[in-house]
């Protein structure tokens, strides 16, 4: 592969040649001016660059790498160019017309090539010396694919739009919700700190409350005789030592 590349590179540079002699001898009286060659020399390139064109098109991967890490200007851009679209081309049929002009200060060769798949202009890019710099591929396409092309584009930003529209709308939906964070956050910032609750006293345990003692004479008399009267005994066979008032409302027999 290299040496086929070799050998059109000499037959590129051979047509250079020629193109240089002719245009040093064109013109005298404008010598930044450049003159297009004859039209068997701008012939000649345009075959030489067709057959470049063809071995661009037998390129493999590796062949790829290694010319896009070469110092070499051309052959990175010829590599560049076919691993951008070589794939969308397929392989070189022909060279169906070809043609050569002046653009300020340098030459474009430019080729209407037939791939596998398609049709692509290819533009070869010469400095004033005739020294290839660059080419470019892109494959041309009918008006049915272009505007199949527009509409998936014309499609896809409409979707874009109207999904950042309904974002924009779920963000602004959010908003009435602000002010409610910020005065909660401010509260919630202003609040004193809460005190800890002091602990519950410890109820003192019920004073057992004190027994009332009821020291009268005549009361415990009068009891006394009514207890042995309920008992059919006397007052003899029992002692009243205190009288407790009863928390309940009946009263009971001992």
């Amino acid at each position: 592969m290299k040496q086929k590349w070799k050998k059109l590179i000499g037959l590129v540079l051979i047509g250079i040649c020629v193109l240089a002699m002719t245009a040093c001898g064109s013109s005298n009286t404008e010598e930044s001016s450049l003159r297009l060659p004859d039209e068997a020399t701008q012939q000649s390139l345009i075959d030489s660059f067709g057959s470049v064109l063809q071995n661009i098109s037998q390129l493999d991967d590796a062949s790829i790498k290694s010319y896009l890490e070469s110092d070499d200007a051309f052959s990175a851009s010829a590599a560049t160019a076919w691993d951008s679209n070589g794939k969308s081309l397929g392989a070189y049929v022909e060279t169906v017309s070809g043609k050569m002009k002046v653009n300020e200060d340098s030459y474009l060769v430019t080729l209407q090539v037939k791939f596998e798949k398609r049709t692509a202009e290819c533009v070869f890019t010469l400095d004033k010396n005739g020294n290839p710099t660059g080419v470019s591929i892109d494959p041309v396409y009918t008006m049915g694919e272009k505007m199949t092309q527009a509409a998936q584009n014309t499609v896809m930003g409409v979707v874009i739009v109207f999904v950042m529209l309904i974002f924009l709308s779920f963000i602004i939906s959010l908003m009435k919700y602000i002010p409610g964070m910020i005065e909660a956050f401010g509260k919630k910032k202003a609040a004193p700190v809460e005190a800890k609750p002091a602990p519950a006293p410890v109820q003192a345990a019920p004073v057992q409350e004190e027994e009332e003692l009821v020291d009268d004479g005549e009361l415990v008399a009068v009891i006394a005789a009514a207890i042995a009267a309920c008992e059919n005994t006397s007052t003899d066979g029992f002692v009243v030592r205190s009288i407790r008032k009863s928390k309940k409302g009946n009263w009971q027999r001992a």
